[in-house]
């Protein structure tokens, strides 16, 4: 089979790694019809792999015992049946690290541990450290519930670990653990007593460590812990399901592996939440700085001055890399031993936007391996991300970037929605999603880099109405539960197919990416994660991606091995035009500035925003003069500069074919090289465009071969040769893709027939008829409320303002219409809330879920006389599951909003004769 055939059944029939996936929400032990029944459900909707998660309503008593493993086990078989593959997800509920407390029973000193600090000012001979508040409180009842046994936080075995002395006017620190004479600790908190008062002009800052004695979670710095954890959480596994890794089942999953954030009233200094602690962590820290510890300690709570934020800089890399090996670097041996590839995500600041302070602003995530996310890919073999909210952001791309620094592409984007609309509350979720968001969230991550989206998640139960509490009740734990939607069985087997062969489409494009994004990585560690690099970066992304002009984001450790051309600068296969430093404060060493310099004599754009280089993390502090030195060369702008500067980052030199999208705020694009003198193009026009987009493909010298691959069907058409400009107008929601070719060869493979109003040779279309009014609703005899109702309905506006305000299932739309003769007929819905399927006289036509529904009746379905239309609406549930909880302001649109529109084809024109 030729690599264009190869390729061409791929795009037809794409493979369980492109295919939507989906974690299997558990609510409670599933049979073996239950299990088989959901497989075969997830399968003919295109959904082609899954990770069974076991949620907070699952007994947690049962999690991983010898009924769920058996569940387990058949969900597998079921899966190799079908040809699916199957991921591990790692542990109950979130957060990779307990095995639903599995792994600390018996193991009461394998608990997380934390180090907290407290200051003792002069004249004083103690201190107090409690209120510890848990971050989970945030979560509710039913995760307090999750992570603590009991419900409640409780600390024991407090110790001292370290004693500093700071004194003024110079700030010198000194370790003096001889002025503690003891420390009395209880459940709630700990008091230190000194061996004397403070003297005058000293400080001491007492750091002390305790374990939580209710926490389930292993502690993720103690080796020890983390192998119990394994043993705990990944045999069980192996035991149950070993003859089906490497195969059926391809990899492990975690999931946000971390300890608890804490704080407490106290806390002061520049790290803002409690550390995860160990002796070994500590032996390391003094293996690494020996006598100069203290000055190092000081240094992460606080100064400003160069000196300190580099040691504090030091720590972080430390820390981090620490803590990757010991937790991380455990699970992949595991996964590598046992035949299977590791994937999972950790804490993402920037999820559901692009700032990297988006998120979790109330937690510091230098505790959480530093937020070295090109660290942590590092210990995975597929990338994997999370994002929130059907919204375009950061994720996909940083997913991608990541993936690519280790020469990998392309990352799994598990995606949910938690954020809900006015009147909503938190974890309420987002039952009123529709096919077109997500539709459009999935091909927007495409375009960034997704390879293959997971969604959040597919449902056993759409759970009960009578309490309200987010995540014990499954109907409000990260809704919706995708095939509770009524238009999941009849429209998401299309987009599902859909977003595959996207995916299959830009899988051997290397993207044009004119832009490297330097990842901020020591300034977070010596800023935080919400200094004005945050911001900075985020505005970076959006704006490089709403000009249109591609990038990747970029890490220390490429900038150094960066090898510099004229006008290009390479990291490994990639190559930029341009390289952008986003408020970028701290860098590793006066080697990266001068290979800044190199970049820019070299002609290749540096540009910079915000705040700049004061701080090497290694090395004499001279970063500020260097980089005064360096300026001349720099663009430097006070905010992130506007599209007429940033367009000017992607040149077109004429070297290569390139997509032009004038209408940049509308059309979304990704393209790039398939290999030499062949090109792949995806187009996409957000669904909110006012009117028609233009897509110009300009060609570079010579003829080139167009091909339209069609993500709908998995056809392609040969469009022929062209030269120069090739220009379309593209309707809202449009999705095009394209193949360019230098060579000559023709397309031979098969191609759809050419239906477009106005085609040459074809009839017309006549002037429009509405459909206003004679319409009924037919409520069919097994919906859940309403069962059997047949009334007439308007089309005006939605059934939620016609008395139907809780319904929220499949209803069809009657009507009659008369024809003298039997000719193809158009019908356009102009206004929509759910999907659609069409029946013309009991005979179904098609389907769509999003715009345009527009359907195209064939003379053949119809008859003279009398003719009944059909339109089977499915909105989302919204108003089904809200209905009398609080959470909208008032029920969400279904069904149709405006009146149907038919158009008839007229007799085709007579040909022209010769008098």
């Amino acid at each position: 089979m030729s690599a264009r055939q190869t390729a061409l059944e791929r795009f037809q029939k794409p493979d369980p790694w492109h295919s939507p996936a989906t974690y299997w929400f558990w609510h409670h032990l599933p049979d073996k019809d239950t299990i088989r029944a959901q497989v075969r459900q997830m399968h003919d909707a295109g959904i082609l792999s899954f990770q069974v998660q076991a949620r907070l309503s699952y007994p947690i008593a049962g999690y991983l015992d010898e009924d769920y493993l058996a569940a387990c086990r058949c969900a597998v078989e079921t899966a190799a049946e079908l040809g699916m593959i199957v991921g591990i997800y790692d542990d109950y509920n979130w957060q990779t690290g307990h095995a639903a407390g599995r792994a600390v029973d018996g193991h009461d000193e394998l608990r997380e541990r934390h180090l907290f600090w407290m200051r003792i000012g002069a004249g004083k001979s103690g201190g107090t450290l409690g209120k510890i508040r848990s971050a989970t409180e945030n979560l509710g009842p039913a995760a307090m519930r999750w992570h603590y046994e009991g419900g409640a936080v409780a600390w024991a075995d407090w110790r001292t670990e370290y004693v500093l002395v700071t004194a003024s006017p110079r700030g010198e620190v000194s370790e003096r653990p001889d002025l503690v004479d003891r420390t009395e600790g209880d459940a709630d908190g700990c008091r230190v007593h000194l061996t004397g008062p403070v003297p005058d002009g000293a400080e001491v800052i007492v750091f002390v460590s305790a374990r939580c004695a209710t926490s389930r979670l292993v502690n993720p710095v103690d080796p020890v812990a983390v192998d119990r954890f394994i043993e705990a959480g990944y045999q069980p596994f192996a035991d149950a399901l070993g003859e089906f890794f490497g195969s059926t089942v391809a990899y492990m999953f975690f999931d946000q592996p971390h300890a608890v954030y804490y704080d407490w009233e106290a806390r002061t200094g520049d790290l803002r939440s409690a550390m995860p602690f160990h002796a070994r962590l500590a032996t390391s820290i003094r293996e690494r700085w020996g006598e100069h510890t203290p000055q190092v300690l000081a240094a992460v709570l606080e100064g400003d001055d160069p000196e300190r934020l580099a040691l504090r800089a030091q720590f972080y890399e430390h820390f981090s890399t620490y803590a990757m090996e010991t937790f991380l670097g455990r699970l992949r041996a595991w996964s590598h031993a046992h035949g299977l590839r590791q994937s999972g995500h950790e804490v993402l600041g920037h999820v559901g936007g692009w700032r990297l302070d988006t998120a979790f602003t109330d937690w510091d995530l230098r505790v959480n391996f530093g937020l070295d996310h090109f660290g942590v890919d590092g210990y995975r073999d597929l990338t994997a991300v999370d994002a929130q909210d059907a919204l375009t952001q950061l994720s996909p791309v940083f997913g991608d970037s990541v993936a690519r620094h280790h020469g990998r592409s392309g990352t799994m984007v598990e995606q949910y929605f938690l954020t809900p609309p006015q009147g909503g509350a938190p974890w309420s979720g987002h039952w009123g999603l529709s096919l077109q968001e997500l539709r459009t969230t999935a091909i927007n991550h495409h375009l960034q880099g997704m390879r293959q989206m997971i969604f959040h998640g597919f449902y056993q139960t759409h759970g009960h109405g009578a309490d309200h509490e987010s995540l014990s009740n499954p109907r409000f734990d990260f809704p919706p539960g995708i095939n509770f939607e009524p238009w999941f069985a009849d429209h998401h087997p299309r987009f599902a197919l859909e977003s595959a062969r996207l995916s299959e489409f830009l899988e051997p494009v290397t993207p044009r990416a004119d832009a490297a994004l330097l990842y901020p990585l020591r300034t977070v560690w010596t800023a935080g994660q919400l200094g004005m690099q945050a911001s900075a970066t985020g505005e970076w992304a959006r704006s490089l991606t709403e000009a249109g002009v591609g990038f990747h984001l970029v890490d220390e450790r490429d900038l150094e091995a960066a090898v510099v051309e004229e006008g290009a600068v390479r990291f490994g296969e990639r190559r930029y035009r341009a390289l952008v430093l986003p408020a970028v404060t701290t860098l590793r060493s006066a080697a990266v500035l001068r290979q800044v310099r190199r970049i820019a004599e070299a002609g290749i754009r540096v540009l910079a925003s915000g705040t700049t280089p004061t701080v090497y993390q290694h090395g004499p502090q001279t970063a500020a003069a260097d980089w005064a030195e360096l300026a001349p060369a720099v663009e430097v702008f006070a905010a992130v500069p506007g599209s007429e500067v940033l367009h000017g980052l992607a040149p077109y030199d004429g070297s290569v074919p390139e997509v032009r999208t004038p209408d940049r705020s509308a059309v979304r694009r990704r393209g790039g090289q398939e290999s030499p003198g062949v090109f792949r193009f995806a187009c996409f026009v957000e669904p909110g465009a006012e009117a028609e987009a233009t897509m110009e493909l300009v060609l570079p010298e010579g003829t080139w071969q167009l091909e339209e691959w069609m993500p709908a069907d998995g056809t392609v058409r040969g469009l022929g040769s062209a030269e120069g400009t090739v220009v379309w107008r593209l309707e809202p929601n449009a999705l095009r893709l394209l193949r360019v070719r230098s060579d000559a060869e023709p397309w031979c493979g098969p191609t759809p027939a050419v239906d477009e109003p106005g085609h040459q040779g074809r009839a017309e279309w006549s002037g429009p008829q509405v459909l206003g009014a004679e319409w009924l609703l037919e409520i069919p005899d097994d919906a859940h409320e309403q069962a059997g109702t047949r009334r007439e309905i308007a089309v005006t506006r939605g059934w939620e303002r016609q008395g139907l305000s809780t319904f929220a299932g499949a209803a069809d739309y009657v009507r009659q219409f008369t024809l003298d003769t039997p000719t193809e007929v158009e019908l356009t819905l102009p206004a929509v809330a759910g999907g659609a399927a069409l029946s013309v006289n009991g005979t179904r036509v098609a389907e769509r879920a999003w715009s345009p529904y527009r359907f195209t009746i064939p003379a053949g379905h119809l008859r003279a006389g009398s003719n009944e239309l059909r339109i089977r609406l499915t909105p989302s549930a919204a108003n089904r599951y809200y209905a009398g909880t609080g959470l909208r302001a008032a029920p969400e649109p279904c069904g149709l909003l405006a009146p149907p529109v038919l158009r008839h084809r007229a007799a085709p024109p007579l040909p022209d004769t010769e008098h």
